[in-house]
Order: structure tokens, then sequence, then C-alpha cells
């Protein structure tokens, strides 16, 4: 066995190699790997990504994908546990410390860790190189009828009756028809505009209320490379997708970034993300005077993409949304973990949904 690590230069030779494309299972796909040399995060000598092979099978791998933090009015480097596998047969031997041991040797002071399988927890944990886990809440806001969803996914032995769920849920999406054919739109007092145009006037603007609000520094770079360079690509799945452990197709997966003005000037901004007509908002930059039009673009934006939920881990758009009673079925109350490494300061309050891959996937 050996462990191969690849850094932006090493990993673009990689995808492009016939060890690549004769690879039955492989570590990233091409889209991916080409969204990370992308990134304006990564530095020449950054590790992406390490991989255990035997011969020229695939047995494990472990990547990071780079960002930027504000510590003690500093920006520094971090870096997000973006991926982690180890084939079904080296599960249960020492495969995954030997994969984690060198990203741990490199980046210890600088991880941070999210959206993780909650059995490793305490696997990470143990190490004691990070704070206690932290958690942020949000909110999913389900616009339809899904019991069967939602049921079979705490009860997954409770399969048999899936047939008699769906039943169920076509029935009262039915009647639930009714009301959505009467739907109208909100009246807003602000002009809300979808706009991918990331200029020097959105730059500023996001600069300050990143200072003000001490969030995680973004800035119009970033959100030009997720829009440009998504990890999920639209459309059915293709060699690669089925070579590949995580996600890298879906039938729907596209952004939306939406300038909120006031007579003429910027007030705000949102990204949205629609994955399979589940809504996200990834990012919001907006005062509390811009949050009940936020709330109400985004419901009249649900109806016309005929959207079947929302998610929100900004408190303000959620406790709107909320109000708003009458336009979904029901809520649920979501917490998200982090990771961070114990010499990071920052708290998870100062993250936003779409930090680290969440963006992405």
């Amino acid at each position: 066995m050996k462990i191969e690590s690849y850094n932006r230069e090493q990993l673009a030779a990689f995808i492009e190699s016939d060890f690549f494309k004769n690879l039955d299972k492989i570590p990233i796909t091409y889209h991916r790997a080409i969204s990370h040399i992308h990134n304006p995060d990564c530095s020449e000598d950054d590790i992406l990504l390490w991989v255990a092979y035997e011969k020229e099978s695939l047995l494990g791998y472990v990547g990071v994908l780079p960002g930027t933090c504000c510590v003690d009015g500093t920006v520094k480097k971090i870096y997000w546990l973006s991926c982690f596998w180890v084939d079904e047969p080296y599960r249960h031997g020492n495969l995954a410390s030997s994969l984690f041991y060198p990203l741990i040797k490199r980046y210890k002071d600088q991880l941070l860790i999210s959206n993780f399988v909650p059995s490793l927890e305490r696997t990470y944990q143990v190490l004691g190189i990070f704070h206690p886990t932290t958690f942020k809440t949000g909110y999913r806001f389900y616009l339809v009828f899904c019991f069967a969803d939602i049921i079979l996914s705490r009860m997954p032995k409770a399969r048999f009756f899936k047939p008699f769920l769906r039943a169920m849920d076509h029935f009262l999406n039915l009647v639930l028809s009714v009301r959505t054919r009467a739907y109208k739109p909100f009246e807003r007092t602000s002009q809300l505009v979808e706009n991918d145009c990331f200029d020097k006037n959105l730059q500023s603007f996001i600069s300050a209320f990143n200072t003000e609000n001490n969030y995680i520094n973004r800035g119009v770079n970033n959100f030009k490379w997720i829009m440009t360079y998504p990890w999920v690509l639209q459309g059915k799945p293709d060699q690669d997708s089925q070579r590949y452990f995580f996600s890298s197709r879906s039938e729907q997966f596209e952004f939306c970034s939406v300038k909120i003005y006031q007579e003429k000037n910027l007030l705000g901004f949102i990204l949205l993300k629609i994955r399979d007509k589940a809504l996200t908002l990834s990012y919001i930059y907006a005062p509390d005077d811009a949050v009940q039009d936020i709330a109400a673009y985004i419901l009249d934006k649900a109806h016309k993409e005929k959207v079947k939920t929302i998610t929100s881990f900004d408190a303000r758009v959620a406790d709107a949304i909320e109000k708003k009673r009458g336009r979904f079925v029901f809520l649920k109350k979501m917490k998200r973990p982090y990771i961070i490494s114990k010499k990071i300061t920052n708290a998870s309050w100062a993250f936003q949904e779409g930090d680290g891959d969440a963006v992405f996937t």
C-alpha cells in the first residue's frame, strides 16, 4: 500500500493521467478537482488530497478545502475537512488512521470539520486538538407533504409502509394544490434583483458588512468561484459519478445570486442554492430592515420553482418565514455541528450555511 498526496499542480496532472482514467474508483471527480484548482484561497503548496492505493486499486482518501477566517483581527488560513472515505474491506484496520495522520500533522491548528457522521464525533474529539463541538441552529420549512421521506429516513425498517405513505402524501398534496393555485406574491418595499455581476460595489458592501458583523471573510472572488466551478453538475449520472462515492450529479443544481436595492442603493446580497427542489439560503449579507423582503422573495421564488423545502440557518430569515404560517406545511428544527481547532477563536455563529463545502453539495 502507498499513500500519495496532491497539491494544486499535482492534482491537475493527476486528473489528466491515464492512471486516473483507468481507476475503478476515483478519489475526486474531474470537475470537483477543477474547482479545487481554481479556489481563490488555495496556495501552491496546499496539500488538497491524500489517497491510499494498492497497485492500481483505490483503498481510501481524505481531502481538505482551503479557506480563510479572521482570528483576533487578522485574516488567517483555515482548512475544512471535505471528504473522508475508506473502502469497506479496509474499514476495520489502520487505513483510516494512516490517511488522517498526515492531514492532522500538517493542518491540526487550522482544521475545521462540519457535516460529519455523528458516530465520528468522539473519534475526532479524542485527538485533543479541537474545541468542544458547537452547533448552529437552522430551520427547514416543508412547502408540501412528504411524510414518506421523513418517516423512512428516521425509521428505515418501516419501508413496507412506503406505498401507503406515498399515497397519503399524494392525496394531501392534491388538496394543497388548490391553495397553491391561488398563491399571491408578496408586496415588497425594496427591489430584489437576480444579478451575478460581482463588481467592486458589491465587494465594498460585503467587506464592510463582514467587518461590522464579524462574519467569516468572503469576497466577490469566492462567489464567482462557487458559481463557476460547482462540485455537483446538473444531469444524469456519468462514468465519473459511478466511480465516485460522494455525489457529483443531480437532476437539478443551480445557484441564484440576488442583490437588494432601496432607492438604487445596494442594501444587501443573498446567494441561494436549489438542488432537486430543495432551496437553501447559503449566504446573506443584509441589515435587519431587509429581512422581511428577503423572506418574501424566497417564498415567492420557492413557489415559482415548485420547491419542496426551504432551509435557513439565518435566524432572522427563519423567523420571518415562520410568521407566514399559511405558506408552508410544517417546519423542522435542525442543528449543524462544528468541530474547530483550539487555535481558532471563531465560534460557530460566525459561519454561514454555505461556509466550508456546504454550498457545493
